[in-house]
């Protein structure tokens, strides 16, 4: 596809001022480009998500995951929709099947969400919603505050710390067949509405350091998990600033628009709103300020290996 029709890099030193611009005349510039990310990926095959079986596994019926990335379970007892579960591979910084972006567990889907990290070898997960937010259930608590088993999984809870706007949980997780252990690290963000964005941008852009910090501390680890409620609209904006603050690090150039284009080929409505798409660019505007003003105290973590 042509690279003006899938991409909007901007140079870091340009950024601030196109940013201005964009903001201009009520956000006319961000609307204009989240306007033609509408209908990307739209039209893409989730036959395997759409079938009478699967049908309680998905918590919202209009949000399913596309075929050709969905993440993929092992076969149980000859039951071909055993394998099934609502989520995605999503490409990154460093490229493909970097993240799996994926709804909240379900009372039906509590197994199978365990049974997907142990598979994939996922030893980090980003939370990204508080499990019941003005009444209504957003997640299923999926962890134990002490020992629980799940199938044939055992978690064990062994470090719980609480910040202002975070939980940072650490599970030993056991299999059933064998004897094998692995940590895993749950990342809990909890100053998120369920509509809207964080209040400020700080808070999240320190968040998303503390989470690449701990992903790129590991060399053993599979895909990054990434879940809010639906794990399209929360979820494919952590990604986007995710992403989007490994190029400001590396001094590349900053494209957004491209990374949520990617994202949607990957999973339906990922970065649902106008507001979500401006925040990215806001988080990066005011990081990249940070960076102008001190350069010599100011910490990146992109390529710490």
């Amino acid at each position: 596809m042509a690279l003006r029709s899938n991409s909007r890099p901007i140079s870091v030193a340009s950024f601030p001022e196109i940013f201005t611009e964009k903001n201009r005349n009520e956000n006319n510039g961000f609307l204009r480009e989240f306007e033609e990310l509408k209908d990307v990926g739209n039209g893409q095959s989730k036959k395997d998500a759409e079938l009478p079986a699967n049908a309680a596994k998905n918590r919202y019926p209009h949000i399913l995951p596309y075929d050709h990335s969905r993440v993929k379970l092992t076969i149980k007892d000859g039951d071909l929709n055993s394998g099934y579960i609502n989520a995605n591979y999503i490409t990154g910084f460093h490229g493909v099947n970097e993240y799996i972006s994926t709804q909240a567990p379900t009372q039906a889907s509590l197994v199978d969400f365990w049974r997907m990290i142990w598979e994939h070898k996922v030893r980090n997960i980003v939370m990204l919603t508080v499990c019941k937010e003005k009444g209504k259930v957003l997640c299923d608590q999926y962890w134990p505050s002490d020992s629980a088993s799940y199938g044939p999984f055992t978690v064990i809870c062994v470090s719980n710390l609480s910040y202002s706007d975070w939980t940072i949980r650490h599970f030993n997780l056991h299999h059933i067949e064998g004897s094998k252990v692995r940590t895993v690290c749950q990342m809990h963000y909890t100053a998120w509405p369920d509509h809207g964005v964080p209040k400020t941008p700080e808070s999240l852009i320190t968040f998303a350091e503390l989470v690449r910090e701990q992903v790129q501390s590991l060399n053993d680890s599979g895909p990054t998990v990434v879940h809010c409620s639906a794990g399209v609209g929360r979820s494919g904006t952590f990604i986007a600033l995710d992403v989007a603050l490994q190029q400001l690090c590396s001094d590349l150039c900053i494209d957004i628009f491209k990374t949520v284009y990617t994202m949607r080929l990957n999973r339906y409505l990922m970065l649902q709103t106008l507001e979500q798409y401006i925040f990215v660019h806001r988080c990066i505007f005011e990081k990249n300020l940070q960076k102008r003003k001190n350069p010599t105290v100011w910490t990146c973590h992109a390529n710490r290996n």
